[in-house]
């Protein structure tokens, strides 16, 4: 055998480890049961106000003998935290300091996590027909966030609130998602990018994606003022620097018509009164991916279905309710006339 042989197979056993061995926190789909300790009167007081951190503790179960973490938790996000409407805002796991090398959040740092809105069973399904939406874009495209459910059992450390055992679902890291796809996320202020720098295909999936889901809660090169880019996504790029074929990588669906969420409303300028009712927003300038982008989503309308038949977490009434509204949205794209009358004229125009 000659040297290039040897020299192949070393590279193989050096850098073809999948990132499923790197980072078993998002190696499947199973449910991980963990207990999180801290000062959750504190933190659910003030969060309207403030993102301060509070120190606490992550206990994973039911992965062989307990393993205790120290953590810093923090609320985060917007429209969840600072109305009234939410009881319990989304939260952030801080890793840090911790000895992970050889643990089940091996190569984990800062955790994103999504919570419940109220402790009832209706918002339950909710937040796992949230989760089922991330795990519907995970069959349209690499280039996606991986979440895995949780069951969270909420400790509260200052003993002013009963012990809470809810759904929830870590997602991936931004950096965990360029780095498995080869890409850098760009961390840059809205306006930076611009419509023409998208890569087209990505774009048209991205925008096709959230009309099934019937969002209209994002945008791919801008955000509100004075807040980074871009509007519920995050932009991917070959390499630092490199703002040419960027790939936006979508976020936060809770406003989308899938999981129709009862403080959910359209953004304001649109003319849409409901949620549920989709509106194509995809640019102009990628029309002609369309064609592309439809094909592909036809290709994985099998696999799409087998995911919601198979999330046992929905009822039979929301199982069956989001399997309507998905179909809903094939019976668009098997039709050129809706096609053409419901995305390609409704587009939207960019200024570059």
């Amino acid at each position: 055998m000659g040297r290039n042989f040897w020299i192949g197979l070393a590279v193989l056993f050096c850098c073809a480890t999948p990132a499923a061995a790197q980072h078993p926190l998002f190696a499947d789909n199973s449910e991980v049961s963990i207990t999180i300790e801290a000062p959750l009167t504190t933190l659910l007081r003030t969060a309207r106000r403030n993102t301060d951190p509070h120190p606490g503790a992550l206990i994973l179960t039911g992965q062989g003998e307990p393993q205790r973490y120290n953590i810093v938790l923090s609320a985060r996000g917007m429209s969840r935290r600072i109305t009234n409407f939410c009881s319990f805002p989304p939260l952030r796991v801080d890793f840090e300091n911790n000895q992970l090398r050889e643990t089940f959040f091996r190569g984990q740092n800062e955790l994103k996590l999504t919570t419940h809105c109220r402790g009832n069973a209706n918002y339950t399904q909710l937040y796992v027909l949230e989760y089922t939406a991330y795990r519907l874009y995970n069959e349209i495209s690499p280039m996606s966030y991986r979440v895995r459910p949780l069951r969270v059992t909420y400790r509260d450390t200052e003993g002013r609130r009963d012990q809470d055992t809810q759904f929830g679902f870590f997602v991936e890291d931004d950096d965990d998602v360029a780095r498995r796809n080869n890409r850098v996320a760009l961390d840059i202020e809205t306006g930076v990018a611009r419509s023409s720098q998208l890569d087209p295909d990505a774009a048209a999936r991205v925008a096709l994606f959230q009309y099934m889901i019937g969002n209209l809660d994002w945008d791919m090169v801008e955000s509100a003022e004075g807040r980074d880019c871009c509007h519920n996504n995050r932009l991917l790029a070959r390499a630092e620097g490199d703002m040419q074929a960027l790939i936006p990588a979508p976020y936060d669906f809770d406003f989308s018509g899938f999981v129709s969420a009862p403080y959910a409303l359209p953004p304001e300028g649109l003319s849409v009164q409901n949620v549920r009712t989709r509106l194509y927003r995809g640019y102009c300038m990628h029309n002609d991916r369309l064609p592309a982008a439809i094909a592909h989503f036809q290709s994985r309308r099998e696999a799409i279905n087998a995911l919601i038949a198979g999330e046992t977490r929905l009822s039979d009434e929301r199982r069956a309710t989001a399997r309507r509204y998905i179909d809903g949205f094939y019976e668009v794209i098997s039709d050129p006339e809706r096609v053409q009358r419901q995305l390609v004229d409704r587009c939207r125009q960019s200024a570059g």
